[in-house]
């Protein structure tokens, strides 16, 4: 259990790092280059978010005693559309994998792709 909350808080870490090395590079970009456009400043802030999302949810999937042993990842398609996929040798923790991911903030939609069995 202890090796799991420390994958979450490395991961946590990494990303925090990685949304602070963002920041600062858009801080130092030079003045004289045109921002971008609005619709892509959306996209870059979906895409950021969703991989937040993403990584919140394996997150979560691995501070499940029950689900941290399973071979499951996490991936986003798209403005919190989440794509589970895997293993799991029962229905039951194939759907409790389903409802963990569903309750990480900002996840709208889970499309189930874990094979039972």
């Amino acid at each position: 259990m202890r090796q799991t909350s420390t994958f979450a808080r490395l991961l946590s870490a990494a990303l925090m790092a990685g949304a602070a090395t963002a920041t600062f590079a858009a801080d130092q970009a030079p003045a004289n280059d045109p921002a971008p456009a609005p619709a892509d400043q959306v996209a870059q802030a979906q895409t950021a978010g969703d991989a937040t999302i993403a990584s919140q949810a394996q997150a979560a999937l691995q501070q499940d005693k029950d689900l941290a042993a399973l071979p499951l990842t996490v991936s986003t398609t798209s403005a919190g559309v989440v794509v589970l996929k895997g293993a799991a040798p029962s229905a039951d923790l194939a759907r409790k994998a389903l409802k963990v991911v569903q309750a990480v903030p900002g996840v709208k939609e889970v499309r189930n792709e874990i094979k039972v069995g």
